[in-house]
């Protein structure tokens, strides 16, 4: 008998809290209930364009003299790029649909001062580009309740590898008057991942063949970038040239659009 007591107010303190979760997801989901979408399975096309806020971490350097020269380090900065992508996908239309995209961002002016202790150069000139291919995987949370909506939030997550092309860069000391030195460029691969979310929006009525406008944020890590280790003006040549993890906040507005007819 205490057992099923027991057993009772269990079940019932489940059913309590289970209650209000629910009716909080309905509530969630009619907020985005707007308008009725015209449902499309199977593959689909999808353009992006944006900006790119790059921000290099770990910028460094290894002089000639390394190891008994110190390893150099930057504060690095770069410019606001453009951003541009294509990608063929499949959605299942149960909250889940993925594709592959081809990507690119413009190349962005990066300098920087050291922040070594002692009498160093700085980064005066130097620009990183990265293009990439990434296999995405997006998640509808109301799509997969079943929420026949234009408007869709979702969230996403990509993997892939990433081509990060540093030009010639250039060194300039001002201890006494300007010396500039400055190194080829280089490319170089590297696994890169992305996570964002956003906002998805049939353009078109019901009964029409659907084109879905998309906006979102999503945070790329491209892997390691270098420069080149060529001098181009009188130097010797570094242990290891400049370097840096190449990480990019990207907004963007994409046009999906299914290629199976309704």
């Amino acid at each position: 008998m205490v057992f099923s007591i027991k057993r009772a107010a269990t079940c019932a303190l489940v059913l309590s809290l289970a209650v209000p979760a629910a009716a909080a997801a309905q509530d969630s989901a009619s907020f985005f209930k707007v308008g009725t979408a015209s449902v499309t399975y199977g593959p689909y096309v999808r353009f992006g364009l944006g900006a790119a806020r790059t921000r290099p971490s770990d910028e460094h350097w290894l002089p000639p003299g390394y190891p008994s020269d110190p390893r150099i380090d930057f504060n690095l900065s770069n410019d606001t790029s453009g951003f541009g992508e294509i990608a063929f996908g499949y959605d299942w239309m149960n909250g889940f649909r993925g594709d592959v995209s081809f990507l690119t961002t413009g190349s962005a002016h990066t300098t920087g001062p050291h922040t070594t202790s002692g009498d160093h150069a700085d980064i005066t000139s130097a620009s990183v580009s990265t293009t990439a291919v990434m296999g995405n995987l997006y998640y509808s949370p109301f799509e997969q309740m079943g929420v026949n909506s234009r408007l869709h939030p979702f969230v996403v997550a990509g993997l892939g590898y990433a081509n990060n092309k540093v030009s010639d860069w250039t060194r300039t000391s001002t201890a006494t008057t300007p010396v500039n030195r400055t190194f080829s460029g280089d490319t170089h691969g590297d696994v890169a991942y992305s996570l964002g979310f956003g906002l998805a929006y049939q353009l078109t009525p019901p009964g029409k063949h659907p084109a879905i406008l998309e906006m979102s944020y999503r945070y790329y890590s491209f892997g390691t970038a270098k420069g080149g280790s060529t001098p181009l003006t009188g130097s010797s040549t570094p242990v290891d040239p400049l370097s840096f993890e190449n990480d990019a906040h990207v907004l963007s507005i994409n046009l999906r659009i299914p290629l199976q007819r309704l």
